[in-house]
């Protein structure tokens, strides 16, 4: 749900951490617009706090007491902070900040929308059904505070002005690059093509899907997909990469090849989506490293870099096409998908998308810079004539 904010009021999450998993983060973004139906602004809203950042109660990130303070106010944040502290939670507070600068707080309709959203990814060994729980039924709860005053007028401020400043932003890149892996990547391609003699490759590009956010922000950059053609803004992440849609009839396949982020370390989650309609509407299938993982072997296993790279087919091509435990099949072009869950919204099951991900690069503990990623890629097999 989104909210607005008065300028001296708080939005204050407390609770506790999720289970041990790959990447977790509390991503502060701002709304105009709606996704449903569009167009909207989404950008960031600073850096999100995630598992290599949080602030808990403990020496672990995980399942542990926190609590988040989002205010683009001085004196509000510190009063908040301090009843936090008198209620046993020194130290496991985390400040996230709207800054004035840049956003419109306020609760009339001219004011910019908030979200919170919580990203739980790739659960350790034994703690799947533990983040199933966690997803369930999030134990976290959410207050609006403000200061009291006197008026029955709800809207006006309590507090004169006391803005708090931009924060400093954490810096993607160390200057290390998966560039030197390229000749590795260009053979696992030639590989890929040559094991599957009776079929036509086709070289999908995948492109930067996304500007930073305060660059989007400030150029107001939309989302509403499909994301072809332009740039949009949104994602504090790698900017997850897209390809442009394209068509996946009966008797074809998809095979996604390139770096395993995470392998090379310049990742600590990464992973391929792939959507189906031209607008994106639903994700059919996803891998993420540890799936990933080993893939390559299929067509580079006498490569000694070969368990930094990954491949992976999604075949409608069925016994014709691509077997093995590195092999998803889609449902078919005829498929009615929301069918099944009880909605009625019609779904382009023959255009599909692929969004490659990369979170979180180690050192830095924010996105990677995307020119030190070689970009993921796609190759679609059609059946020669």
């Amino acid at each position: 749900m989104t909210w607005r904010l008065r300028q001296d009021e708080a939005i204050v999450m407390i609770g506790r951490t999720p289970p041990p998993e790959a990447y977790f983060s509390f991503d502060l973004t701002m709304m105009r617009g709606a996704l449903p139906t569009g167009p909207l602004l989404w950008p960031s809203v600073g850096d999100p706090i995630n598992n290599k950042t949080v602030r808990t109660t403990g020496s672990t990130p995980f399942n542990r007491p926190f609590a988040l303070v989002v205010t683009g106010h001085k004196r509000t944040r510190a009063k908040v902070d301090r009843m936090l502290a008198a209620a046993g939670l020194r130290g496991s507070t985390n400040n996230m900040t709207i800054p004035p600068a840049m956003f419109r707080l306020g609760l009339g309709k001219g004011s910019d929308q908030f979200l919170i959203g919580v990203r739980t990814i790739a659960p350790e060994p034994g703690f799947k059904k533990a983040l199933d729980r966690y997803r369930a039924a999030p134990p976290l709860h959410v207050f609006r505070v403000r200061p009291k005053g006197g008026s029955a007028d709800q809207t006006k401020p309590v507090y004169a002005p006391d803005p708090l400043p931009v924060p400093p932003l954490r810096v993607s890149g160390t200057g290390a690059t998966e560039l030197g892996l390229n000749p590795t990547l260009q053979l696992l391609r030639r590989r890929i093509v040559k094991a599957y003699p009776g079929f036509k490759a086709r070289d999908l590009v995948v492109r930067r899907g996304f500007e930073e956010s305060y660059p989007g922000l400030q150029e107001k950059l939309l989302t509403d997909p499909p994301t072809r053609p332009g740039v949009d803004a949104l994602s504090n992440d790698a900017d997850d990469p897209l390809s442009p849609s394209f068509k996946l009839p009966k008797g074809s396949f998809l095979v996604t090849y390139g770096t395993n982020h995470v392998a090379t370390r310049q990742a600590s989650y990464s992973s391929v989506t792939v959507y189906a309609d031209a607008k994106a509407a639903v994700s059919l299938a996803a891998k993420n490293h540890g799936e990933l993982r080993g893939s390559a072997r299929d067509f580079i296993r006498d490569q000694p870099n070969a368990d930094k790279f990954y491949a992976w087919a999604f075949s409608r091509a069925g016994k014709t096409g691509p077997r093995g435990p590195h092999v998803t099949e889609l449902p078919s072009t005829h498929t009615d998908y929301c069918a099944r869950y009880g909605g009625t919204r019609p779904v382009d099951m023959s255009t599909l998308q692929v969004v490659a991900r990369a979170y979180m690069q180690p050192k830095t503990l924010t996105r990677p810079a995307l020119s030190s990623l070689l970009l993921d890629r796609l190759l679609l097999f059609t059946p020669k004539k």
